[in-house]
């Protein structure tokens, strides 16, 4: 679908859910390379500045997760946002509805306000970039209710494939927030008389900087939850140990005197049978003391 959301200064021609053959005739009609239009078509495409011609070509990405249960990918988390403008014109292309579009007309291009269409890609852009900010908090509280959990005492949920969940999570974001930090850049470096961009580059980096910090919290937190795992199964083979040492000596005192010989020592002897008892209860003891001594119990 194609309408004009902006008629003024210049002109906005929002594009959503485009065809091939609509994207090639919109490159025709504003003289853009086909080639470089076509891109809007991949879904998974990385956010980057380009020039074409007199056009600069942005693409960004702003986090919009699909109701899946467990999103992870590129796709999954973030939907894209593809712009081509000139001094004359500003050309977005998206598949998913981006309301923000309507909230930045309203807000920044009013008859007061003269911006150019540069000016309204900076914003844009700082609107998907701060589409970030809610899901950085949201992971930041749930690697701490994970901590909670793992450090309580009562707690038998297993959470590694939450962890790694949420640090695929991180790790999707810091890198879009890591590339569209270059398309910032090259932005700066193309235009550097809009202040408006030296906001959004201390945006990025302020969020840029939460998730580097939450993807080392996740990595730390998977390490120690992995050792806390190690740890018990270390402290149930040192129980099984134990009960095996206390009852090897005695299993074989049993299988000696278990064995059906005729002619065995002690075999007829009237108290073979308590004082059998009575060594395995010394056995017992010595293995305590000597367990004590060496702190292993």
């Amino acid at each position: 679908m194609e309408k004009t959301i902006y008629q003024g200064k210049f002109t906005w021609l929002d594009v959503t859910q485009p065809k091939k053959e609509q994207l090639l005739d919109i490159a025709k009609r504003f003289n853009l390379h086909p080639y470089t239009v076509q891109d809007c078509l991949e879904p998974d495409h990385l956010p980057k500045f380009e020039l074409d011609g007199e056009a600069r070509f942005i693409i960004v990405r702003a986090y919009n997760p699909k109701e899946l249960e467990s999103p992870h990918s590129i796709q999954d988390l973030t939907s894209k946002i593809a712009l081509f403008y000139t001094d004359t014109c500003l050309i977005s292309i998206h598949r998913l509805p981006q309301p923000f579009f309507e909230e930045i007309v309203a807000k920044y291009l009013t008859d007061d306000n003269h911006l150019h269409p540069c000016d309204v890609v900076t914003r844009i852009i700082w609107y998907a970039v701060a589409s970030y900010q809610g899901p950085a908090q949201f992971l930041d509280d749930e690697v701490d209710k994970i901590e909670t959990a793992i450090f309580a005492r009562h707690s038998r949920g297993k959470f590694e494939e939450k962890l790694y969940h949420l640090r695929r999570m991180v790790s999707v974001n810091k890198k879009l927030l890591i590339l569209t930090e270059k398309v910032v850049d090259d932005l700066f470096r193309d235009t550097k008389s809009n202040p408006f961009i030296q906001d959004l580059r201390d945006l990025n980096l302020k969020l840029h900087s939460n998730y580097e910090q939450i993807h080392e919290d996740v990595s730390n937190l998977l390490n120690i939850y992995i050792s806390i795992s190690a740890h018990k199964t270390n402290e149930v083979m040192k129980v099984l140990t134990i009960f095996s040492v206390f009852f090897m000596p005695l299993t074989f005192v049993a299988g000696i005197y278990g064995m059906n010989f005729d002619i065995m020592p002690e075999l007829r002897f009237q108290w073979g049978y308590p004082l059998t008892l009575l060594s395995m209860l010394v056995i017992v003891i010595i293995i305590y003391i000597w367990f004590k001594r060496k702190q292993w119990m």
